[in-house]
């Protein structure tokens, strides 16, 4: 049985679903998956990554485990008709995974290289909800943070599960949402707490001193975002041992599929 971590996968399918193969990752097994936020946005595949990760947590449910990031609540926002629509559709990928969601309806050009009207979101949202009437239901769920205990059998110590990471000096159930979703530099530069803490949201690359492969590492800290976001790729990173398995996205190949059954 393996525990595995995974982030920020953007949309990224054929990567992710190598990722998982080259892992072995087998619930069948007892395997374990948790995947820390971000699932959608940027990547051309968003819809095929979230429904086969919420039929997988669906046919597992002790054994895959689905967290917000920040792309799911502007998803959840934008379904709501509230947030930012700009912000979410052109500076964040939002658009993709719009596209993704009404399949090949005609209504999917208004969202590509341009702002969609009012009304033209106002039908998108209208379709996307007639069509997947439980999405939001399974967006509003999603936890913002996980706690794992420490597993003797294993070795594994206690660790946090949050996609941006937390603020400093403030009690976990006083964190700010805001700040489990989008906070940077506040949080990897300055926690120096006992706890263990594995992140998304800020790709590797990104994060100081990173050596170039593998999960980041600062402290207690873990960074495992791979930067599939801007096409870099996917870390699979196996708990507690930090090994990893990481998919660039250019490598992973169109007809290469792993379905759990």
């Amino acid at each position: 049985m393996a525990t595995y971590f995974v982030s920020d996968i953007h949309g990224q399918y054929q990567a992710f679903q190598r990722a998982l193969r080259d892992g072995s990752f087998s619930p069948q097994a007892g395997d374990r998956l948790y995947v820390i936020g971000d699932m959608i946005d940027r990547g051309p595949e968003s819809r095929e990554v979230l429904f086969e990760l919420f039929r997988l947590r669906q046919a597992y449910p002790n054994q895959v485990f689905l967290l917000k990031g920040n792309h799911e609540q502007m998803l959840e926002d934008w379904l709501k008709g509230q947030g930012n629509p700009e912000l979410y559709l052109r500076y964040n990928g939002g658009d993709a995974t719009i596209r993704s969601l009404l399949g090949h309806h005609p209504l999917r050009r208004a969202f590509l290289h341009s702002m969609p009207s009012i009304a033209e979101q106002e039908e998108a949202r209208r379709l996307i909800l007639t069509e997947y009437p439980n999405l939001l239901p399974s967006l509003s769920s999603l936890p913002l943070y996980m706690e794992l205990p420490a597993d003797p059998r294993s070795g594994a110590p206690a660790v946090l599960l949050v996609h941006a990471g937390i603020r400093p000096g403030i009690p976990l159930q006083k964190q700010n949402p805001e700040d489990l979703l989008w906070i940077r530099e506040p949080f990897y530069l300055y926690y120096e707490g006992d706890r263990p803490i594995v992140f998304g949201h800020t790709p590797v690359p990104r994060l100081p001193g990173y050596e170039g492969h593998g999960p980041w590492r600062r402290g207690k800290l873990v960074g495992i975002d791979g930067g599939a976001a801007y096409r870099r790729g996917i870390l699979l990173v196996e708990w507690p041992s930090l090994q990893s398995i990481f998919v660039p996205v250019r490598d992973a190949q169109p007809d290469v599929y792993v379905r759990i059954i």
